[in-house]
């Protein structure tokens, strides 16, 4: 199958769910298995202040770590999983991967996160649930469907371009895990018509996704979303296992935090996911 066929037979569009005013967005084809909480959150339904209103999930760009705790608990409760089973990811901008379990709870929340640098956490028991945060990054939900693994991984263009969708994919493999049984979504994230970059960035994609490095104006953009759908493509993972969210995180700015947009004042959403019982 090309590319363009490939494109054709993927899924696209995530839903948006609102509990106790709290707005999140999820996988149709991950909420259709049945064993899976998961959600994207949006910055609607917290208790943080301008400019990081309202339900801001970075303890870095915000100096109220309290309102950040309760916000990661508000929504927590809003998508189903329990707060005390929380594992944040210990991020980089790399791509490492990492199983996390009962002994990582708290993790990046409520304690420090001691876990091996890691944009990428898998659960596989029903007692974990992982956590990724986002601010423009794309995110990338993944799970097995017959409930033997799932997990959440924050992918920025040097994740990206360093291959996160092959760590995760070696990862699940790793415990036996088939290509055809792993279901993808990439969450909102920034759209390229947003994501200007310079020649040094430009480069390092071109040779291999030359369909991702635009060009407008005199101006060099990156397509981050088309390249990971395309990383996807090239490790043979079926056209019916993935969906694209489609939300941009730059242009939705009442929904959404945006690094490129807000700078110093943005916030950050997460990414929750975990196996049920």
């Amino acid at each position: 199958m090309g590319y363009n066929a490939y494109l054709n037979q993927i899924h696209y569009g995530f839903h948006k769910n609102e509990k106790n005013g709290v707005v999140y967005f999820s996988a149709p084809a991950l909420d259709a298995l049945g064993f899976i909480r998961h959600g994207f959150t949006s910055r609607i339904g917290g208790v943080s202040k301008p400019p990081y209103d309202t339900l801001n999930l970075s303890f870095k760009r915000s100096p109220d770590t309290q309102a950040t705790v309760e916000n990661f608990r508000i929504a927590a409760d809003a998508i189903g999983i329990d707060f005390d089973k929380l594992v944040v990811c210990n991020y980089c901008h790399g791509d490492g991967v990492e199983f996390v379990g009962t002994q990582h709870h708290g993790m990046g929340i409520t304690r420090e996160n001691t876990l091996p640098p890691c944009d990428g956490i898998i659960t596989t028991d029903t007692d974990t649930a992982a956590v990724t945060l986002h601010a423009d990054c794309c995110a990338i939900f993944f799970a097995d469907k017959h409930g033997r693994a799932a997990g959440v991984c924050h992918s920025g263009w040097k994740g990206t371009w360093l291959g996160t969708i092959a760590a995760i994919i070696r990862r699940l493999v790793s415990i036996g895990i088939d290509k055809k049984d792993m279901l993808f979504a990439i969450g909102p994230c920034i759209h390229w018509q947003h994501y200007e970059i310079r020649e040094d960035v430009a480069g390092k994609f071109r040779p291999n996704y030359p369909h991702a490095v635009k060009e407008a104006e005199g101006k060099l953009f990156l397509d981050l979303e088309g390249v990971l759908t395309y990383q996807l493509y090239e490790q043979n993972i079926p056209a019916q296992n993935v969906t694209l969210c489609g939300l941009c995180t730059y242009s939705e700015k009442e929904m959404f935090y945006s690094h490129r947009r807000d700078k110093e004042c943005a916030g950050a959403m997460g990414s929750f996911i975990s196996l049920c019982k």
